[in-house]
């Protein structure tokens, strides 16, 4: 093995333990790999800012570009976007200006919400350029005489403040602010903008204006002006007013470089609306021409989404690229200093292909080998790839997917059975029948694992085989993890009749509803002419009751011998307790239980309700900025600013309750744990009615979970966000991408960690 043996390895995992794309500051220590979808937008950002460079100063508006990155899930869109930012930053000095903004999956007035949230932590550069603008505009005039040429060249280089000049020298105010007004309708003929501009530049107003450029309904003081709708009465005026401070920001030779990531999901909700997209083409339009370099970030449908029309305003787009074996090995050397140990070439070859070259997957999979490897000592192998692999991924998903197949059959009222035997072998069995066409038709659903062999494949085409004989139907593959090879989803494909559907949690209920409707539609068979509908139907239900009760009997029966050995073992053992003999009352550093859980909890389970509990805390975080929003004693007008824009918006608001609910989830949940754990015997085993507790209290957190919308907790990360950049010190609040990973599956994570520590086995 090159670089070393696994002993020598360093104590620190030199791996994020998050693959999920993070924006970082100068000096980030994040390491891109720079493959050519990289190369392709780094040029074409070069070309951007070269071009703003050399641009007169005098031209108002240099083109921009919209450049269009597109990729899996994975696929390192949003890291990609990052490093766009931090480059522009770097290679300016820090002079260019820079927005990510994360597309919200709804309308374009919620991104222009996010949008303007972002611009209130820079009203500075707004009001510079502002009058940078209107500097222009008055030393255009000012050109005309030879008297005031000097004073407009020393307008057009910012020396003097325009107003200030304007007012000293009585010119004709109101001519200039109708000629502002006059450029601003290149980009919307609603005055209403020109307006508030105008009282910006005027002074006394900037609570006002600020405050309905921030959504809300405009003050009397506008309404006396003219200003009389809010900006959030339609997408078109939203839009028009995120095109509104492009044009200023990116005036001149300034560079403004925006991020829109996951757009495909906006562009998906606003699809049906033409208006709306009519709006967005205009912004796009817009972007460009007011020297904005533009990133819009999506899944490939992003582009087969838009209309043609839309999409040729885009520049060539960047396809995100795999990984290949090459890249990875310079991953893991930057990473490492150089060496390659505990890995090797053959094994980093294996993690790419484990996860089909995903940037996300490699270096999750990488993070998880490294500290499996130290902590035993030894190499890794391709065995513990693909053992690993199964760890961080099936089980998960295995759970995850089962939930969304009852969530879709229960929602569109299709009976099933979970877990069914098909035949009498252990072979025959099936994760969901479904009852579908006539009574003994369905559709069988099967989960399997990640595929790593041909082995594995066989055993799948052989299983689809047998079910198909045994029974008429169709049959679903669902397969769990990252790796499907397209060499076995061909042979899949033919043994299945249809495509294996890969489990993501994003897209997986939409795609296996369009696929169970197809089936629905191919088993149907039409009402016997000799009996009356409704007949037909009643006949239908009663079979399909009967099979389902004979199924139900069945496992009866099992759990009945198991429950009578279970009784026989009762009566001869001695009177057990009540209280656990030698629990853990504590954490692993001898500190009492995490606040709001119970302290009789194992340590390696405390831990987990701790850090369930940490993902989803707002309240500490929110009282922190409310407080510093009381303190007078400090200066907090921007922290005031931030709570009086953010708090009474609705997505603030629901954010908050669902933070809340899912803290009394998990604080019900390690109640109930706490409760099982009370309730054993001091014999250190479990019988199998308490193995199924425990599981069960697991299933009902997943479920409950499950129909929360934890998406909503966005805009309340955003109002903390603001709230730090305001200058309050040391607050973080849950974004949905880390509290879907703490919290998806978490009651399946809770159960196997509880049996985990119990090795006496059953009783």
């Amino acid at each position: 093995m090159s670089g070393g043996t696994a002993t020598r390895m360093a104590d620190r995992n030199p791996y994020p333990p998050s693959a999920v794309a993070q924006l970082a500051a100068f000096g980030s220590s994040q390491f891109t790999i720079v493959t050519p979808p990289i190369r392709q937008a780094i040029a074409a950002l070069d070309e951007y800012l070269n071009h703003r460079e050399r641009a007169d100063p005098s031209d108002p508006a240099p083109p921009g570009q919209v450049l269009a990155i597109v990729g899996d899930y994975g696929s390192g869109k949003t890291h990609l976007a990052a490093y766009l930012l931090r480059y522009a930053e770097e290679r300016t000095g820090g002079a260019a200006q820079t927005l990510h903004l994360t597309a919200p999956p709804e309308t374009f007035v919620d991104l222009y919400r996010t949008f303007v949230n972002k611009l209130q932590e820079r009203r500075g550069i707004v009001d510079t350029r502002l009058r940078q603008y209107y500097a222009d505009v008055v030393a255009q005039a000012l050109r005309s005489s030879a008297v005031t040429a000097g004073l407009a060249d020393r307008l057009a280089a910012g020396q003097v403040d325009p107003v200030g000049v304007v007012r000293e020298f009585r010119l004709p105010e109101n001519v200039f602010l109708q000629q502002l007004q006059e450029r601003l309708r290149a980009i919307t003929d609603d005055a209403a903008f020109s307006v508030a501009l105008t009282l910006l530049l005027r002074g006394g107003f900037d609570e006002a204006v600020w405050a309905w450029f921030s959504g809300g309904e405009p003050s009397e003081v506008l309404r006396e002006r003219g200003i009389t709708t809010s900006l959030m009465g339609s997408e078109t005026k939203a839009l028009e007013a995120m095109a509104v401070f492009a044009l200023l920001i990116g005036h001149g030779t300034n560079r403004f470089v925006v991020v829109i990531d996951e757009l495909d999901q906006l562009i998906t909700a606003a699809g049906r609306r033409a208006d709306a997209i009519e709006a967005f083409k205009e912004l796009l339009r817009v972007f460009a021409k007011s020297g904005t370099f533009l990133v819009l970030a999506g899944l490939p449908d992003l582009l087969d989404v838009l209309r043609r029309d839309v999409v040729d305003r885009f520049g060539t787009p960047v396809r995100m690229w795999k990984l290949t074996t090459a890249d990875a090995l310079e991953y893991v050397r930057a990473r490492q200093g150089g060496g390659l140990a505990p890995f090797d070439e053959e094994t980093v070859r294996f993690v790419v292909d484990t996860v089909d070259g995903s940037p996300r997957g490699v270096v999750t999979l990488l993070f998880h080998l490294w500290r499996r490897a130290s902590g035993t000592g030894k190499p890794v192998t391709p065995t513990m790839v693909h053992e690993v692999a199964r760890t961080i991924y099936d089980v998960a998903d295995g759970e995850r997917a089962s939930s969304d197949i009852i969530q879709v059959l229960r929602g569109h009222g299709w009976e099933f059975i979970p877990d069914f035997q098909v035949g009498d072998t252990p072979e025959s069995r099936v994760d969901f029948w479904v009852f579908m066409g006539g009574q003994e038709s369905g559709c069988a659903i099967l989960l399997t694992e990640s595929l790593f062999t041909d082995a594995d494949v066989d055993r799948l085409v052989e299983r689809a085989q047998l079910v198909e004989r045994l029974h008429q139907c169709e049959v679903v593959l669902v397969v769990l993890g990252r790796q499907l090879p397209e060499r076995y989803q061909r042979r899949l494909t033919e043994a299945y009749h249809r495509e294996p559907l890969r489990y993501d949690r994003r897209s997986f209920v939409d795609r296996f509803l369009v696929e169970l409707k197809s089936i629905a539609a191919n088993l149907s068979v039409p009402v016997d002419d000799q009996l009356p509908g409704a007949l037909q139907q009643y006949l239908e239900r009663f079979s399909r009751h009967q099979t389902r009760t004979q199924h139900t009997l069945a496992q009866l029966t099992g759990q009945v011998e198991r429950a009578l050995g279970e009784l026989a073992r009762i009566r001869s053992a001695p009177v057990r307790g009540t209280e656990p003999a030698g629990l853990p009352t504590s954490t692993a550093d001898g500190q009492p239980g995490p606040a709001g859980l119970p302290a009789a909890l194992p340590a390696p389970v405390a831990e987990l309700f701790t850090d369930a509990l940490t993902s989803v805390d707002i309240a500490a975080p929110m009282e922190t900025v409310l407080r510093a929003a009381f303190d007078l004693s400090a200066a907090t007008d921007n922290v005031r600013m931030v709570v009086r824009a953010g708090l009474p918006t609705d997505g603030v608001q629901l954010g908050a309750g669902v933070a809340a609910l899912l803290t009394i989830l998990v604080r019900a949940f390690g109640d109930a744990v706490a409760g099982w754990y009370r309730a054993l015997g001091d014999d250190g085993t479990l019988s199998f009615a308490e193995r199924e507790n425990i599981v069960t209290l697991g299933q009902v957190f997943d479920a409950a979970y499950e129909n929360l919308s934890v998406y909503r907790l966005d805009p309340v990360a955003e109002l903390i966000g603001q709230a730090r950049q305001a200058g309050v010190p040391g607050i973080t609040a849950p974004r949905p991408p880390q509290v879907q990973d703490t919290l998806g599956g978490f009651g399946g994570r809770v159960g196997r960690t509880v049996l985990a520590g119990f090795n006496g086995g059953d009783r």
